[in-house]
């Protein structure tokens, strides 16, 4: 026992405890004791290498009502052996799940961090309902709701999901130093083509996300096929992979359908995506919804010029249309607009990419964000914390 006070994290997926959790973790190790609950999967090995103190529980990411109250079951009696002081939980289901637990268990300290919102006006009737009512449940039983994004926190507030007392803005941000391009040897652009196989006069334009219909890879693809004919030297890159469980997912043989298979080339999840902002001349993000989404955060703090869905979530990452050129979610035609006009001015994406670079790297650091998600956990804890 380190004598900290005890905190649980529970996500269903430890991909992302991985991206999202443990930078904060980390950073809060010497003020508490962290104990991380998900479900299994390639990063659970990495916690044991590390000695980050986790269990695997049975959560799944889609809903599923009988295996569900087995969660609940489990992690309620797990969350109540320790006795924890505080419990933050992350995504729709590990939130919905976890906060129940946490209540059942008689935690006496309890957060939601929420990286984006599932309800949004755009949804059919009954998707609204499910998820407006699992939204306000969540938040109600947590004592504290903290939104990476100020959009998300005033929709939330404004449509009653939840509380104004309860919700507090922490923000998230990035190891600056990790993604500076000051640290890239010069070389370093034409060794991750070679890599790839991707020959160095390419137009290569780089896409990172799930590989589901909400990331915009129909438009994307469908504006690729488009524009291969004028601009035979395009090649795309997709970091897409499909996490289990996962739902809207792309057909196998998407891109084979629409002959794009010499065209783009689909990697699956990637660890370290720095080559790649390196390897590439422009981020393509078409994603339907976000909550600050941190693939556009990571390329501009890079410099790397962006094509951004015109979403409040971009628009919180770079606001403005100096830093990145901005098109309509779910419209196709206005993306490959856009992609029709960009690739044959690259030179001036690379000076809205330098104001994206300058406007990131002021705003997003991850130590400030830590800092600002601890004095949420210093609150709750009081004068024992």
């Amino acid at each position: 026992m380190t004598g900290l006070p005890r905190v649980a994290h529970v996500a269903t997926t430890p991909e992302f405890i991985a991206h999202f959790v443990w930078p904060d973790i980390r950073r809060l190790a010497s003020r508490v004791d962290a104990t991380v609950y998900c479900a299994n999967g390639p990063d659970v090995a990495r916690f044991a290498a590390a000695g980050l103190a986790h269990e695997v529980i049975p959560i799944q990411r889609k809903i599923t009502p009988v295996a569900d109250l087995r969660t609940l079951w489990v992690l309620s009696r797990r969350l109540r052996r320790v006795r924890f002081r505080l419990l933050n939980t992350y995504v729709p289901k590990g939130g919905l799940l976890g906060q129940l637990s946490g209540v059942l268990a008689g935690v006496p300290a309890r957060v939601h961090a929420c990286h984006g919102l599932l309800y949004t006006p755009s949804l059919p009737w009954w998707r609204r309902q499910l998820y407006r009512a699992t939204d306000r449940l969540t938040n109600r039983l947590a004592h504290r709701t903290v939104y990476v994004s100020q959009a998300d926190l005033e929709f939330s507030v404004r449509e009653g999901l939840c509380s104004p007392s309860k919700a507090r803005y922490v923000g998230c941000g990035l190891d600056l130093a990790a993604f500076d391009r000051a640290t890239v040897p010069p070389q370093s652009r034409d060794t991750a083509r070679a890599e790839l196989g991707i020959e160095p006069a390419a137009t290569v334009l780089l896409t990172i996300g799930r590989y589901v219909a909400d990331k915009g890879f129909y438009e994307l693809g469908e504006s690729v096929a488009a524009l291969r004919a004028d601009h035979p030297s395009i090649r795309c890159v997709w970091v897409a992979p499909v996490l289990p469980g996962e739902e809207g997912a792309l057909p196998d043989d998407y891109l084979s359908r629409q002959g794009l298979d010499g065209t783009v080339l689909r990697l699956p999840f990637q660890r370290d995506v720095r080559r790649l902002y390196v390897a590439a001349d422009l981020l393509v993000h078409p994603s339907h919804r976000e909550g600050t989404p941190r693939v556009p955060m990571e390329a501009a703090a890079m410099g790397l010029p962006m094509v951004l869905s015109d979403i409040p979530g971009c628009r919180e990452v770079v606001p403005n249309d100096d830093m990145a050129v901005f098109v309509p979610p779910r419209n196709g035609a206005a993306l490959r607009s856009a992609l029709r006009h960009v690739i044959a001015n690259l030179g001036e994406m690379a000076r809205r990419a330098e104001r994206a670079r300058a406007f990131v790297r002021a705003r997003f650091d991850g130590v400030a964000a830590t800092e600002r998600l601890w004095d949420v956990y210093r609150e709750l804890l009081g004068p024992r914390g």
